[in-house]
């Protein structure tokens, strides 16, 4: 079944239906209901294993080939049904990372983001920063306030490693964890950001007044 062009998950216990975007329920017996949703990371395996070398695998039988490999690759098949892209801020198919807080959004455009190698904004009053340290390595996401406190960060060669630097308190940050490893606040950790990779379409038929974050122009 299909919820605004996005396959719904359901439960063998009650039969309900949930989408997976925001993860409520919207039919059955726990209608009204919402999943509690967790930080993922969304990569190829090669980005992966950059990241995380020691991961062990959880395979999958059988076919391993998506059977949406074309309707992937295809720009102009928007959705199952097919639709139209009714909102030009961007390209149908363009893939972004959507950020909600509440009832606030924002489509943030991968490639926009791997350009300008990390992007700093706030949704719904949270400050986040996604970070997108090499071309083999995925985007991160991560909650910009640490003990209260907003963080704006630059990205800098720490000891032949690539990693963040925030202004306020000097702090070096490793990307891949979100740990402080020197500085003032060495050992806080920043909070993984709730990032959904999806079409621009798709995202924009869920969340209709979300914002588009946009690489801010250099100054002079």
């Amino acid at each position: 079944m299909l919820f605004k062009d996005g396959l719904v998950m359901y439960d063998r216990q009650t039969d309900t239906l949930w989408t997976q975007v925001d993860g409520r329920a919207v039919r059955g017996r726990l209608t009204g209901q919402q999943l509690q949703i967790v930080p993922a990371i969304h990569a190829t395996w090669k980005e992966w294993r950059a990241l995380y070398p020691e991961s062990r695998v959880l395979r999958k039988r059988g076919e391993s080939r998506s059977t949406y490999d074309d309707y992937n690759r295809n720009p102009r098949q928007l959705g199952i049904m097919g639709r139209r892209n009714i909102d030009n801020r961007l390209p149908g198919k363009e893939r972004i990372l959507g950020i909600r807080v509440g009832s606030a959004a924002m489509a943030f455009p991968v490639e926009a983001v791997r350009d300008a190698r990390m992007a700093q904004a706030a949704v719904g009053g949270v400050p986040v920063l996604l970070v997108a340290p090499g071309e083999n390595l995925p985007v991160l996401a991560y909650e910009r306030r640490v003990r209260s406190r907003d963080l704006n960060f630059r990205l800098e060669t720490v000891d032949g490693r690539l990693a963040l630097r925030d202004a306020q308190t000097n702090s070096t940050w490793e990307i891949a964890s979100g740990k402080a490893l020197g500085g003032p606040l060495a050992g806080a950790q920043l909070t993984r950001a709730t990032a959904y990779p999806a079409f621009w379409f798709g995202w924009r038929g869920y969340f209709p007044s979300t914002g588009v974050w946009e690489r801010p122009t250099p100054q002079r």
